[in-house]
């Protein structure tokens, strides 16, 4: 791999990283609200939120596709220098957002009671009735939940990352104070119990999206809303979701794995106890994650920015640099659970009931060093994502975190009877094949030609082109006038126009060919 270390790119990742970290930890936060504060009503409300929750992660899943989409192509955006695109991709994902989030909502309130009933299997029916009311509130309020998250996306994507992280505070604040109204009552308001703690989830986000909307108009923020139509763009719309799907579903196999890999666990000598075990393990490795996760976005805007002025080995090089940033922090953050695992396993289980320590002593000894195989999987899809190129993490998570990891974890666990202990080496193995898989997607360097299809250069004009003559224009014309950070790139029918202040420079195309016009 090239690496170029600059000092000035490291105090513009940390700048990006940082902020994303703490409201990633922030959302961590409000989840843990809400159960502590529903906690208060019962056991059977957990329950029910917890059955609800784990549906509504699927769903959730699905509709952060298109945030995934947006990050991306508004990072682009940005590195052309193009705010009428940046607009124009602003309001299609704040479109397509409220399109797929309604369809998906509609669909949820209509299957919660059903799917939740199947979840149930032999339970308590009362965890499904107070479920399904929780739940069809928060279905109601999917369009708010989904636009927060892709308000800001949009900011981080566009290299703002420290203004989400101010709203995710206020999102915290709010959340707590409406969900202390709405749970237990409050003056003239009647205590809802756990629908109230969905009514204060989507009341903060209301209030939040609805600054965000105004932020973006009143030209304050990077991301801004110009004058422009509303109607969906169907090529905008397929081009998010061509990004954001496959990362939607790549997801959604993850969560599914994690699931799956349980069910193996709790059929080994660990027994009930195996849930408790992997709960906690991944749980840990969650919180571990979240500082490279924070990377993960910093590297979307960077490559995003790089690829949209057609910087490509300085989006290769940044890439690499990123990679090694991640593997160096995930280094640095196992060695707390490496040394401590005992004192960390009982702040979870205060206990200490011996087979759950046993089981996870065992799961951090054997896993715990193949986080740095995992660094790969969660940086190369921060960085592949910022070329517009997710179908590769979809493919590993698809081949690799499911069809390969089960399956050796169930052979090894079960017909080489090595239990558990074979249930935890086939997570091992399943991150070795994704790290291998992902480092050659990035290495083969097709997501370059991914990144270009999508521009409307591509479209118009360099598709037409021989392959000779597009290399030799993409080399020699397009990255040295865009390595000028005062060049705007203006794409006409007949024309592509070069402006960096007064000067210009006119291309026009033709017979599989191009010409400077003099």
């Amino acid at each position: 791999m090239q690496l170029t270390v600059d000092k000035a790119i490291l105090k513009k990742i940390g700048k990006l990283a940082i902020p994303v970290m703490l409201s990633n930890l922030l959302q961590t936060v409000i989840a843990a609200v809400d159960m502590i504060m529903v906690g208060q009503l019962g056991p059977i409300e957990i329950a029910s939120v917890g059955l609800a929750n784990t549906l509504r992660l699927f769903i959730l899943i699905t509709l952060l596709s298109v945030a995934g989409g947006s990050i991306s192509m508004i990072a682009q955006a940005k590195g052309s220098r193009d705010k009428q695109r940046m607009s124009l991709v602003t309001r299609q994902s704040i479109v397509s957002g409220i399109m797929l989030s309604i369809l998906l909502g509609v669909v949820g309130y209509v299957l919660s009671e059903p799917l939740l009933n199947l979840m149930n299997q032999g339970g308590e029916q009362e965890a499904v009735t107070i479920g399904t009311a929780y739940l069809k509130v928060l279905f109601l309020g999917t369009p708010f939940l989904v636009l927060n998250i892709i308000v800001n996306k949009l900011m981080q994507g566009a290299g703002d990352t420290f203004t989400p992280l101010i709203l995710t505070i206020f999102l915290v604040l709010l959340n707590i104070v409406f969900n202390y109204i709405f749970i237990f009552g409050w003056w003239f308001i009647p205590a809802y119990g756990v629908v109230g703690a969905a009514l204060g989830t989507i009341l903060a986000r209301v209030i939040l999206v609805g600054f965000g909307i105004w932020l973006f108009h009143s030209g304050r923020n990077v991301i801004q809303i110009l004058a422009g139509t509303w109607r969906p763009n169907w090529q905008i719309i397929k081009d998010i979701l061509a990004i954001g799907v496959p990362s939607g579903i790549q997801g959604i196999f993850r969560h599914a794995s994690s699931l799956f890999v349980i069910g193996i666990v709790t059929a080994t000598s660990l027994g009930t106890y195996g849930a408790a075990v992997l709960g906690i393990g991944l749980q840990v490795e969650q919180l571990i994650a979240q500082p490279i996760v924070g990377l993960n976005v910093a590297a979307t805007a960077l490559i995003g920015q790089d690829m949209g002025k057609w910087q490509v080995e300085s989006a290769f090089q940044k890439g690499n640099l990123l990679t090694l940033l991640g593997l160096l922090g995930m280094f640095f953050l196992i060695l707390p659970v490496y040394f401590f695992a005992p004192e960390i396993i009982r702040l979870f289980d205060p206990s200490g009931h011996p087979i759950i320590l046993e089981g996870s002593l065992s799961y951090f000894k054997i896993t715990l060093v193949s986080l740095l195989l995992s660094t790969f999987g969660i940086m190369l899809t921060g960085i592949l994502r910022g070329a517009g190129d997710t179908k590769p993490a979809m493919y590993s998570a698809i081949f690799n975190r499911n069809i390969v990891q089960l399956a050796f974890a169930w052979c090894l666990a079960f017909p080489m009877g090595m239990g558990y202990v074979g249930a935890f080496l086939g997570i091992v193995f399943g991150r070795l094949l994704d790290a291998i898989l992902m480092s050659y997607f990035w290495l083969k360097r097709k997501w370059i030609q991914v990144a270009l299809e999508k521009t409307d250069i591509y479209r118009t004009h360099l598709r037409h082109l021989t392959v000779d003559n597009l290399a030799v224009y993409l080399k020699e014309v397009r990255t040295p006038l865009m390595a000028n950070s005062g060049t705007l790139e203006i794409v006409d029918a007949d024309k592509v126009i070069y402006r960096a202040g007064s000067l210009e420079q006119v291309y026009r195309f033709g017979d599989l060919t191009y010409y400077k016009e003099s």
